[in-house]
């Protein structure tokens, strides 16, 4: 079986299309897969340290606002249309799988031109342009969020949101001890997702002093990469050596899933990656919604959870270090609200997504 899988530009379109390429490879030891993206997005990096094989298009997104840069941009896309046919020709896949975004719609849409068999995986619970577009004319569309298939009249099948096998898999005593873990405390996880939130990060620095006091709270908090050093010089300008609490900090955590395994709660955006990784290891959360998310789709991600008790949803124009410091501790050391939001997040999530996919691509390869 070759397969081909494109999207990328973010972690939401990447890690996705990375679990789906697990489970074909267990699914099916001798396949062939290759991964199809741009030179600056996320993709570049992760795929082939994978060990996957990569192959580039120069592609961009629309702006939704008539100018010249709009015509250059129809331009670019032709010329990655081009390119993703001398793919296709080079690779003859059995399958090409889009995982959304801008850089999916070249190769899906040559594909379906030459009527190799084709699905798109949408994350969110909006789904975004492009898949709108594809879903109309591609075999099979997969969602994350049950809500999404009113957007999609043909072949709709719910799967859930891939999640690696990385993710899933972690053991309680290493993870204790990469992160220093005390028994007594409990553990909270802050980040906003792979480039990391200003606002969030400005919070829990407004609420430090709030915190500083607990010695039964643990803060693992990730910063991303462009706000590390002021957030962590930051911090440490407020700390003092009589501080109770224990705080860390990172610029990215390569190994996230080992601070999933001790977190007992979690603040974060409502990314569907993010959602999907949560959920799948029934974590209950604090989600803020990224508030110039395409549709506003961060935040109908967020209120679903909310709304199935698996969340506690705060918009990001309320978001302060007051507000991040009361949500905490009310839910924090309750104990049955902890657990009914841990039992309700596993029931929202789809650890065997990725597998599901898998198998709706082995399907259409053979058919």
């Amino acid at each position: 079986m070759k397969v081909i899988i494109t999207g990328g530009g973010t972690a939401g379109h990447v890690y996705p299309g990375l679990a789906i390429a697990e489970e074909i490879k267990k699914l099916d030891p001798e396949s062939d897969i290759l991964f199809v993206g741009t030179k600056k997005g996320l993709e570049a990096t992760v795929v082939p340290q994978a060990g996957h094989l990569f192959e580039t298009i120069n592609i961009r997104g629309f702006k939704r606002k008539i100018s010249l840069d709009v015509l250059a941009t129809f331009f670019i896309f032709f010329g990655a249309c081009f390119k993703s046919i001398k793919i296709l020709r080079s690779f003859r896949p059995d399958v090409v799988v889009g995982t959304g975004g801008y850089v999916s719609a070249p190769l899906v849409s040559m594909a379906i031109l030459f009527r190799i068999p084709t699905i798109v995986h949408e994350q969110n619970s909006v789904p975004g342009l492009v898949n709108k577009v594809l879903g109309k004319w591609v075999d099979v569309v997969a969602v994350s969020f049950p809500t999404s298939k009113k957007f999609f009249k043909r072949n709709c099948v719910i799967t859930g949101n891939p999640v690696r096998k990385k993710i899933l898999k972690s053991n309680q005593k290493e993870s204790s001890n990469v992160f220093s873990v005390e028994p007594k405390r409990k553990n909270l996880l802050v980040f906003g997702g792979s480039q990391g939130s200003a606002r969030i990060n400005e919070s829990l620095f407004e609420a430090y002093d709030k915190f500083r006091n607990f010695d039964n709270l643990q803060i693992i908090h990730v910063t991303g990469k462009m706000n590390f050093r002021k957030i962590s010089n930051d911090i440490k300008s407020k700390e003092k050596p009589q501080d109770k609490l224990l705080y860390s900090c990172y610029a990215y955590l390569d190994n996230i899933d080992k601070a999933y395994e001790i977190s007992d709660l979690v603040l974060c955006r409502a990314g569907a990656t993010t959602i999907g990784e949560i959920t799948a290891r029934g974590i209950p959360s604090i989600l803020v919604p990224y508030p110039y998310a395409t549709g506003g789709h961060q935040e109908k991600n967020a209120r679903i959870l909310e709304q199935k008790g698996a969340a506690r949803l705060i918009l990001d124009k309320d978001l302060n270090g007051v507000a991040v410091f009361n949500l905490v501790i009310d839910l924090i050391f309750d104990n049955r609200v902890l657990a009914d939001m841990k039992k309700n997040s596993f029931k929202f999530g789809k650890p065997e997504a990725a597998f599901e996919l898998a198998k709706l691509i082995k399907g259409l390869a053979k058919e």
